[in-house]
């Protein structure tokens, strides 16, 4: 077997069939030799059975289950510096449970791009984020320069934009290094993309061509408040308001997964 070039780190709650999308989209996509280490953070029963019996399906995914006290963002970070620990490949790439690489090469197109002074490169941030440097939705690193970051992934203060990872732009551009963005459509405005009817993110390098990578933005929830805004006044409604904002998420999560499955399919 070949040394392996990169590896993959995934954090999954309660998002078993996203994560099994994004495992599927890297087999096809991938062109470097890669394993992929993901840790269940307290996920149900079921969600983790069902992790459990996707990832048994490939010989260089490996899974853990560790249960925490923590919860959102903290058990987020936590759980992506137990993982970091892993690597040991000269790149890594870091997923949200709920985003996946969309194009054919994704790897060697962004290993690429890294260079003396751009040593990471991902998703642009979305909110009042700061632009000007990735996020840790769907990024790839050169480990050798991040392992000398001493990054923690926790977050601080969120109010204050201190959310998970906020360290890693303060500490790369200190180092005199820079990130590279791919760019951030979101399809509330942008209606190009194959995704123009759910509401999630889409991702570009350099030019609105082929998606490159796509952020359903949320995994765990299937988007039950997200769907206050813009969407009638039913869906603000006490009771009915809520089992409607859920049905809808469940649908834009079951179409969400066609639309990228189908993008994969075509490049195979």
């Amino acid at each position: 077997m070949k040394s392996r070039t990169l590896t993959i780190l995934i954090v999954n709650y309660n998002s078993s069939e996203f994560v099994e999308l994004s495992l599927c989209a890297l087999k096809e996509l991938t062109k470097n030799p890669y394993e992929v280490f993901i840790l269940d953070n307290g996920s149900r029963i079921s969600d983790c059975r069902n992790l459990e019996r996707t990832c048994s399906r490939y010989d260089n995914v490996f899974l853990e289950r560790k249960k925490t006290n923590l919860k959102g963002s903290l058990a987020h970070g936590s759980a992506l510096n137990y993982l970091v620990e892993k690597v040991r490949t000269p790149y890594f790439s870091i997923l949200d449970a709920d985003a996946t690489w969309l194009i054919k090469g994704w790897d060697e197109i962004l290993i690429s791009k890294i260079n003396d002074k751009v040593k990471v490169i991902g998703s642009q941030a979305a909110g009042n984020k700061p632009k000007d440097f990735p996020s840790i939705v769907a990024v790839l690193f050169e480990t050798e320069t991040f392992k000398k970051m001493n990054i923690d992934f926790r977050a601080r203060d969120i109010l204050k934009n201190e959310d998970v990872a906020y360290e890693m732009p303060i500490k790369y551009k200190a180092a005199g290094f820079q990130g590279k963005n791919i760019n951030l459509k979101n399809t509330r405005v942008f209606k190009k993309g194959p995704f123009k009817e759910v509401i999630c993110a889409e991702y570009y390098l350099e030019v609105i061509s082929h998606i490159f990578a796509s952020h359903f933005s949320r995994g765990s929830t299937s988007g039950e408040h997200k769907y206050r805004k813009g969407c009638g006044i039913s869906y603000r409604l006490p009771i009915i308001g809520r089992y409607l904002r859920v049905c809808r998420g469940r649908r834009e999560k079951n179409k969400w997964i066609r639309i990228c499955k189908d993008i994969v399919d075509r490049q195979v």
